[in-house]
C-alpha cells in the first residue's frame, strides 16, 4: 500500500514539474519547436501549411523547407495537425498571436503533445503495478523527461511506438483489432517523425514470424491500419512539394541542413564509429552517458525471462537497427539539443524489461548508483537553457552548470507568471520536487541502506564531473556568451572577446556576425519575460531595418529611408558603418555628393578585415567617389585598402567590386 501511494506521488511530482517549469525563452527559442508552432498557427489562422507570414513575429527559422516563394516546416505534419485544435482553443481567449501571448498556445500545445503522452504511459504502467523504480526511470532518468517539457514530437512518437509494440507482441495471438490499431498508431508515428518508419517496418517484418496460419492476415490488417496515414502523407507531399514521394527534407531552406539531406538517403548513410561514439557514450550526446541506467536494459537482453520469444527478438532487433541506422545520420548531433534526441523514440522499448519487473533482479547498489547518475544528468539541464549546441563536448560541465552558477540563469516558471522574479528562490520548488522524487525512490527500495550508498556515490561522481576543471575553453565561453546575450539579459558580454582578439580577423568577424544576429533576434517573439521588463513595441533588428530601407527606396520614399538609416546608426552602434554606407549611397544618388563623401570618410576608422560586406563596400564607394572628384591619390589608397580588407571575401557583390577596383588601379 505504501509503495502504491509513493508511485502515485511520483506521478503527481512529474505532473507538477511539467506545469511549473516553462522552458520557453525570449526571442525565438528552439527552431524545432517554433516551426511546429508556426505550422499549427498557420492551419488555424490561414488554413494553410505555409508559414512565411510568421517570420515578422518569430523570425526566420532554419527548420523550414522552401518551394518557390512558399515556406513550410521541414517536419512531417502529424504533430502540427494534432496541435492545431489546441491552438484554436487558446486563440479564443488570447486573440491573434503576438510577442506577449505566444507562450500560452506554445505551452498548451507542448503539454498536450509531449507531456500528457508520457504521463498517460506512466499512469497505464501504474495501473499494471509497475514498481516505483521503473516508473521513476521512465519519468526522470532518461531524455524523455526533458523532451516531455518541450514542443517536440519525440516523446509522442516514443509512446506511440511502444504502444504499437505492446499491441502487436504482448499476446501470442493478438486480436486483429489490436493489429489494426497498431498499424494506425504506427502510421501516425511516421506522420509525426520520419525515423519512426524504422521500428514500424521492423514490427511489420516481425509479423512474418508469427503463427504461419495467420501471418499474412495479420500483416494485411497492420498495413490496412497504417494506410490512411500513408495516404494522408502522400497527399500532403503532393500538395506542398509537387509529388507524393517528395519529402520536406528534400527542400531544406537552410544550407547546412540541405547539405546533410543531400547525403545518402535523406541524410542517412552508413554508420560511422564517430557517430556511434557520439550517440552512445560521449559526454556531449551519449545515450549511456546521459542515462547509464539503460545499461541495465542491455544486460537484460541476456538475462531476460523472455529468452527465445519473438517478442524479445523483435524488441532487440528494433533497438539495435534503429541505433545503427541513426548512427549513419549526417548530423547525428541533432543540432541544438539535449542528448541523443534522434534515439528518444526507442527509450520506452529499452525500458520494457524494467516494466516486466526484471530491474528488481539487479543489485541494489548498482541500481541506486546508475539511477542517481541518470537522474542528475537528465534533470539538472531542465532548470536552465536546455539546448546545448553541438560544439560543447562536455555540456553539463561547461554549458549548463555555468549558466546556473555564474549567470544565475534559470528556466521560466509558474511563479514568474504571477510576478515573482526569476532566480534561485523561485526555482527552489522544482528542486524540492526533484529531491522528493529521489526520497520516494530511496524510501521504497528493497535495501534502503545499500540504495542510499549507491545514490550518494552517484551524487558524488556527478558533482566531481560538474566541477572538474579544464573542460572549458574560449570557444565554449564565446558560445555561452552569445546565447546569454540573445535569450537571457544583454550585458555586452562579447566586448571582452573582441578586445582580446587582436588581429585575428576571422575570430573578430565571427563576433561581429554573432552581434548582428543577436540584435536581429531581439525583435522576435516571445517577449523578454521573465528576464527583463517587457517592451510593448517590437523593434526590428538591423537586417529587418535595412530591408525596410530597401523597400522604401523602391517606392521612391527617399526621405523616409534616410530617417530609418539615421535611426539605425543610433540604435545599432556596432552596425553604424553598414547603415552609414547605405546612407551615403542615398546621398550620392540624390545629388548630395558632399554629404556622401562626409558620411563615407567618417566611418573609415571602423572598416577592417572583420567588417561585414556592407561596411567593406564603403571603401570601394569612397575610392570611386575620390576618383570621380579627381582626387586620384586618395582614390588609389582607398581602393588598395578595400582590396586588402576583402582578400578572402566570398560575398558576390564584394567580388564584383574587387574586379572593378583592380581595373581602376591599373595604369
Amino acid at each position: 500500500m505504501e509503495q502504491r501511494n509513493s508511485r502515485l506521488f511520483l506521478l503527481l511530482i512529474y505532473l507538477a514539474l511539467a506545469v511549473y517549469l516553462l522552458p520557453m525563452f525570449p526571442h525565438g527559442g528552439s527552431a524545432n519547436e517554433l516551426t511546429r508552432w508556426a505550422t499549427a498557427a498557420s492551419l488555424v489562422e490561414k488554413n494553410s501549411f505555409e508559414i512565411s507570414w510568421t517570420e515578422p513575429l518569430i523570425g526566420k527559422n532554419v527548420d523550414t523547407a522552401r518551394v518557390g516563394d512558399n515556406v513550410y516546416s521541414n517536419k512531417p505534419p502529424g504533430g502540427a495537425l494534432l496541435a492545431a485544435p489546441v491552438y484554436a482553443m487558446t486563440r479564443i481567449f488570447t486573440g491573434p498571436p503576438d510577442a506577449s501571448n505566444i507562450r500560452i498556445s506554445w505551452f498548451l500545445m507542448r503539454f498536450f503533445i509531449s507531456t500528457l503522452p508520457l504521463f498517460f504511459l506512466a499512469v497505464w504502467l501504474y495501473q499494471k503495478d509497475v514498481d516505483i523504480f521503473s516508473l521513476a526511470a521512465l519519468l526522470f532518468a532518461t531524455p524523455l523527461f526533458l523532451y516531455s517539457f518541450l514542443f517536440f514530437s519525440h516523446v509522442l512518437v516514443a509512446v506511440l511506438i511502444y504502444l504499437v509494440f505492446r499491441l502487436l507482441y504482448d499476446a501470442k495471438y493478438p486480436a486483429l483489432r489490436n493489429i489494426f490499431l497498431g498499424g494506425f498508431f504506427a502510421g501516425f508515428a511516421v506522420l509525426c517523425e520520419f525515423p519512426a518508419a524504422i521500428p514500424v517496418l521492423l514490427f511489420g517484418l516481425g509479423l512474418f514470424f508469427t503463427d504461419p496460419r495467420d501471418r499474412f492476415r495479420r500483416l494485411f490488417f497492420y498495413i490496412l491500419g497504417g494506410l490512411p496515414m500513408a495516404v494522408l502523407l502522400m497527399i500532403y507531399n503532393n500538395a506542398l512539394f509537387g509529388s507524393p514521394f517528395s519529402m520536406s527534407y528534400g527542400h531544406e531552406s537552410f544550407a547546412e541542413w540541405a547539405e546533410v539531406a543531400g547525403q545518402g538517403f535523406f541524410g542517412i548513410g552508413l554508420p560511422t564509429l564517430s557517430n556511434i561514439y557520439l550517440l552512445l557514450v560521449s559526454p556531449a550526446r551519449g545515450l549511456f552517458f546521459f542515462s547509464p541506467i539503460l545499461l541495465l536494459s542491455i544486460i537484460a537482453f541476456f538475462t531476460s525471462r523472455e529468452q527465445g520469444t519473438l517478442r524479445k527478438r523483435v524488441k532487440i532487433t528494433t533497438i539495435l537497427v534503429s541505433i545503427l541506422i541513426l548512427c549513419g545520420h549526417g548530423a547525428a548531433h541533432g543540432g541544438w539539443a539535449f542528448g541523443a534526441r534522434y534515439l528518444v523514440f526507442i527509450l520506452p522499448l529499452m525500458l520494457d524489461s524494467f516494466f516486466d519487473g526484471e530491474a528488481e533482479e539487479f543489485p541494489s547498489l548498482w541500481r541506486g548508483f546508475l539511477f542517481g547518475i541518470s537522474f542528475l544528468l537528465c534533470t539538472v539541464p531542465v532548470l536552465t537553457f536546455p539546448f546545448a549546441p553541438p560544439e560543447f563536448r562536455f555540456p553539463h560541465n561547461n554549458f549548463w552548470l555555468p549558466f546556473l552558477t555564474r549567470e544565475g540563469w534559470f528556466t521560466p516558471n509558474l511563479l514568474n507568471v504571477f510576478g515573482l522574479p526569476n532566480n534561485i528562490w523561485t526555482t527552489l520548488p522544482a528542486i524540492a520536487l526533484l529531491l522528493l522524487a529521489i526520497y520516494l525512490i530511496w524510501r521504497n527500495a528493497k535495501y534502503p541502506l545499500i540504495s542510499m550508498i549507491g545514490l550518494l556515490s552517484a551524487f558524488l561522481a556527478v558533482g566531481v564531473y560538474f566541477f572538474v576543471p579544464g573542460l572549458d575553453n574560449d570557444e565554449a565561453r564565446l558560445r555561452r556568451a552569445t546565447i546569454a546575450e540573445r535569450f537571457y539579459k544583454p550585458a555586452g558580454r562579447l566586448e571582452q572577446f573582441r578586445s582580446g582578439a587582436g588581429e585575428d580577423w576571422q575570430f573578430r568577424r565571427r563576433i561581429n556576425d554573432f552581434e548582428w544576429n543577436i540584435a536581429d533576434s531581439l525583435g522576435n517573439a516571445p517577449n523578454e519575460f521573465p528576464y527583463l521588463e517587457t517592451r510593448a513595441e517590437r523593434l526590428p533588428g538591423p537586417t529587418a531595418k535595412l530591408s525596410q530601407v530597401e523597400d522604401l527606396q523602391k517606392q521612391g520614399k527617399t526621405a523616409e529611408a534616410e530617417t530609418l538609416l539615421r535611426r539605425g546608426k543610433e540604435e545599432f552602434p556596432f552596425a553604424q558603418c553598414d547603415f552609414a554606407s547605405n546612407l551615403a549611397v542615398i546621398y550620392y544618388t540624390t545629388g548630395r555628393k558632399d554629404l556622401a563623401l562626409q558620411e563615407l570618410e567618417s566611418i573609415q576608422p571602423l572598416v577592417n578585415k572583420a567588417s561585414r560586406p556592407l561596411c567593406l563596400r564603403s571603401q570601394f564607394l569612397l575610392g570611386s567617389l575620390y576618383n570621380e572628384l579627381g582626387r586620384t591619390g586618395e582614390a588609389g589608397a582607398a581602393l588598395r585598402r578595400f582590396l586588402a580588407n576583402t582578400e578572402n571575401s566570398e560575398d558576390p557583390e564584394i567580388k564584383a567590386f574587387r574586379q572593378k577596383a583592380a581595373s581602376m588601379l591599373r595604369p
